[in-house]
């Protein structure tokens, strides 16, 4: 053999567990009894075997004569405040009778300790549960009160300090209760101030891109009309007759109109995003698209556009009526306005659910668009993708708004020259 000896652990832990030389309980998260030590079965008389696998107060059920007995519900509070806090916790002398090998129960007396053992993310895996019987010395008063009759002083003394140790068991129970329930309910509160704080920055960081969005698209979008008015009023100023005066002012009238247009799109995309509070109304979506498909009678017929209806997955959808037909009449319009002259445009409006939101889609045949080269402009202000008259740029713009400022989402799946389908998630209140 070599001069070197390799020492191996072959220590068996549960066998060193059961014969510990105490009161030894492990308990499951559920409190199932995992095992126990062997001292702890001769001083409850109960078999190892027939207590593993049990729930631990139906191996120790509460004396049923006992009509003030409380050991039982202390002990579950304990236990359950080991499992919240993931901390030990020391109970006070807590009486809690034990059947004996006659099944009669006994008044007993015991000091429970219940600590955690928390796997590596800190999570509770099972309980210990220790305890000492201290029944000969709680019920000494009362031997005492039978073997030292003349000593009356003492036995009130022990009497006062029995009832004393009592009194002040139960008040700090009382206090561990009052000062566990103040910090939940401060938890609570801290938790629900972070949750609003929270909720502001998002709305402040949305509101300051909705202000530096606002100005860019001032600064943009009005910068033309400005100079073109005051170019056009100097050019009224050199030209001194009447016909070229009556020219430039009806350019400059157009120029006005132009500018008024404009600041009224970019009021009311801001109104949209400020407007959250408006009223929800239970809207039909079949009746109620029939009703928009009918504003449009003129641009279908012109088309001699066919459009399809399948509402069947989900037929109501709580939503503001002004933002559903407005949303609705865009889509549908982008998608006679962009139709295909090579084909009968086919327009195909769906609905599903989707927890607690609803998908509309609609689809078309029409034009589509390369996602590739706009995607980043789809829904950006005064931005359009085919040479149209009435196309301005700002239908899309006005959808996705009245869309994310009630909390819902859209995009769009297209291909050129094979069509377009826009799917909106809108929260179904």
């Amino acid at each position: 053999m070599s001069g070197n000896m390799i020492i191996t652990n072959t220590i068996d832990y549960q066998k060193l567990f059961v014969e510990l030389p105490g009161l030894y309980i492990i308990l499951s998260t559920d409190l199932t009894i995992m095992d126990v030590s062997e001292k702890l079965t001769k001083a409850s008389g109960i078999h190892r075997l027939d207590m593993i696998g049990k729930n631990l107060f139906v191996v120790f059920p509460e004396n049923p004569e006992d009509i003030i007995a409380d050991g039982q519900s202390n002990l579950k509070y304990s236990l359950y405040y080991v499992l919240k806090h993931k901390t030990a916790h020391t109970m006070a002398v807590q009486r809690y009778d034990v059947k004996n090998l006659e099944g009669i129960f006994e008044e007993r007396y015991w000091c429970p300790v219940n600590k955690p053992v928390l796997d590596e993310n800190g999570d509770v895996l099972y309980i210990i549960h220790r305890v000492e019987e201290v029944t000969d010395f709680v019920q000494l008063s009362e031997v005492s009160e039978k073997t030292v009759q003349q000593n009356t002083k003492l036995e009130s003394q022990i009497e006062r300090m029995k009832i004393e140790i009592i009194k002040r068991t139960k008040e700090l129970e009382k206090l561990n209760a009052q000062l566990d329930e103040k910090v939940s309910l401060r938890t609570q509160h801290l938790e629900e101030a972070n949750k609003t704080i929270g909720k502001n920055v998002v709305a402040l960081t949305h509101q300051k891109k909705q202000l530096e969005d606002f100005c860019n698209i001032i600064s943009h979008n009005l910068r033309a009309p400005l100079v073109n008015i005051s170019m056009l009023v100097e050019m009224v100023a050199e030209n001194s007759t009447n016909e070229e005066n009556i020219i430039f002012l009806e350019k400059l009238d157009k120029a006005a109109k132009n500018l008024n247009e404009t600041f009224n799109e970019l009021v009311e995309s801001i109104q949209i995003t400020q407007d959250t509070e408006i009223p929800h109304e239970e809207i039909e979506l079949e009746s109620f698209t029939n009703g928009i498909i009918d504003s449009l009678h003129g641009e279908i017929n012109k088309t001699q556009a066919i459009i399809e209806l399948d509402f069947s997955k989900a037929p109501t959808l709580c939503f503001p009526v002004n933002y559903m037909r407005s949303i609705l009449q865009n889509l549908i319009s982008n998608s006679l306005k962009y139709s295909s002259p090579e084909r009968r445009p086919i327009i195909k409006i769906s609905s599903q659910p989707k927890k607690d939101s609803i998908i509309l889609s609609i689809s078309d045949n029409g034009l589509g668009l390369d996602l590739e080269k706009h995607s980043e402009n789809l829904f950006k202000i005064r931005k359009v993708f085919h040479n149209h008259p009435g196309a301005k740029g700002f239908g899309l713009f006005i959808t996705k708004s009245q869309v994310t400022a009630l909390g819902g989402k859209i995009w769009v799946e297209s291909q050129p020259d094979v069509g377009s389908t826009f799917h909106v998630e809108l929260i179904n209140q």
